[in-house]
């Protein structure tokens, strides 16, 4: 770590990305060089700190890119320093909220898709769009989960990475127990988690975050499940939908793997994902980040696949990164979001973690051509829907954490499904009144 790069309570500033001078290969037919970046006024003479918080610096892939990104900024800007601020998952969201609330927050967050539109609609994140115009960024190449940030034909963010949701499956965890492909329909899909856990030797059939006060953590990674049955707790219009017979039948499946252990217990987002790392999880719903973030064992076990539920629908999970109204150092903050949309980075993002970046279309070839099982991630990332109950915009952080509640009282308390459901409609239709 470069020693202006350091993990505490701080902030830093980084400056905006200078010209850049290598050519990126764009994605499949594409195949043309990448524009280099102008170099927005804003980035002449930053200095000082930028405080950047996220739970990812302590996470080794992400926080490794992050790092990368960072150093690679300050040798650019000398006088600018990057201080990680590492936030535990659990409580992430709750305390960036309070801060921004209080006035006092970092100069750059780690938001997910519940936060984005509260966020917005407070004017907690400045817009982007001149930084953005100036550098040359193409914003109309952006992945199709940028449409997220815009209120008003304004951008208040910038997605870090986006992840549709496939079947990943450990074929070593899985021909343990005598499967030799992956399942085909849901009921293949629950067989094959439950013969595959074995506990005695700390493998679990499937994973899901389930820690609480985890809300968002709860929601992304049960997301996959309730999406792919074709349900969801909202409609496109924002009315509560929490006990439609599809999100029932979702919530039936995952208490079933739950009450048969079969899943992990009282983890959050990372640590369950961090079982599929490290190869004690046989099969999970999940984005391409995992491969990345495998360790070099497990990684040559792992297979992506059609999801076997039965929507054609497929979930994303996006993560972004905004400029803080209210931050110390905006305009090196802002030059620190347009480095990172640079060729190098953007490369560097995909190379390491292979997920869907912001522009895809600087995805090098290479990466394709040697991991070709991810283009069905790619290609999903344009079509799937994010996780966030639909219609419900700015409203929807605050419902995330009352959905979470409902879904706790069914695996800690023991709730039957059904009537969970019902008692969670009326409450939903109560709030969005």
């Amino acid at each position: 770590m470069s020693h202006r790069s350091r993990r505490t309570g701080g902030d830093s500033q980084p400056g905006f990305s200078q010209r850049v001078g290598r050519r990126a290969t764009l994605l499949g037919a594409l195949g043309a060089a990448a524009t280099p970046l102008a170099r927005p006024a804003i980035a002449q003479g930053v200095s000082g700190e930028i405080a950047f918080a996220t739970f990812e610096w302590t996470l080794p892939h992400t926080g490794s890119v992050l790092r990368t990104i960072s150093e690679s900024f300050m040798r650019k800007h000398p006088n600018v320093r990057v201080r990680e601020i590492p936030i535990p998952a659990t409580g992430f969201h709750d305390q960036i909220l309070t801060q921004l609330t209080a006035g006092t927050p970092p100069d750059i967050f780690r938001i997910d898709d519940p936060q984005l539109p509260l966020y917005i609609e407070r004017n907690f994140l400045i817009p982007l769009d001149g930084a953005l115009r100036e550098a040359g960024i193409p914003v109309e190449r952006f992945a199709a989960a940028a449409n997220d940030a815009k209120k008003d034909g304004r951008t208040y963010a910038v997605v870090y990475q986006t992840n549709a949701r496939q079947l990943v499956h450990n074929k070593a965890l899985l021909s343990a127990v005598g499967i030799n492909e992956p399942p085909r329909d849901v009921e293949q899909f629950e067989a094959a988690i439950r013969k595959a856990t074995r506990r005695d030797a700390g493998v679990f059939g499937y994973t899901f975050a389930s820690k609480a006060g985890d809300a968002t953590g709860i929601f992304n990674t049960m997301g996959p499940i309730i999406i792919g049955h074709g349900g969801n707790f909202t409609s496109a219009e924002g009315r509560p939908t929490a006990n439609d017979p599809r999100v029932v039948q979702a919530l039936e499946l995952i208490k079933r793997i739950w009450d048969a252990d079969c899943v992990p217990r009282g983890l959050d987002a990372p640590a369950a994902n961090r079982l599929t790392f490290d190869g004690r999880v046989a099969l999970t719903l999940t984005g391409s980040f995992v491969f990345g973030a495998a360790t070099p064992d497990t990684r040559p076990h792992l297979i992506a696949s059609p999801s076997p539920l039965p929507s054609p629908t497929l979930m994303r999970a996006s993560s972004w990164y905004g400029v803080s109204a209210r931050g110390r150092n905006r305009d090196a903050t802002t030059a620190w979001l347009i480095h990172m949309l640079s060729p190098e980075s953007q490369a560097k993002i995909v190379e390491i973690e292979r997920v869907t970046p912001a522009l895809p279309h600087l995805v090098p070839a290479s990466v394709l051509e040697q991991s070709p099982w991810l283009r069905p991630f790619f290609d999903g990332a344009a079509n799937a829907i994010s996780y966030l109950p639909p219609g419900l915009g700015s409203r929807a952080f605050a419902q995330v954490r009352t959905i979470a509640d409902a879904i706790e009282a069914i695996l800690y308390r023991g709730r039957p499904v059904a009537g969970a459901l019902d008692d969670l409609q009326r409450t939903l239709e109560a709030n969005l009144r």
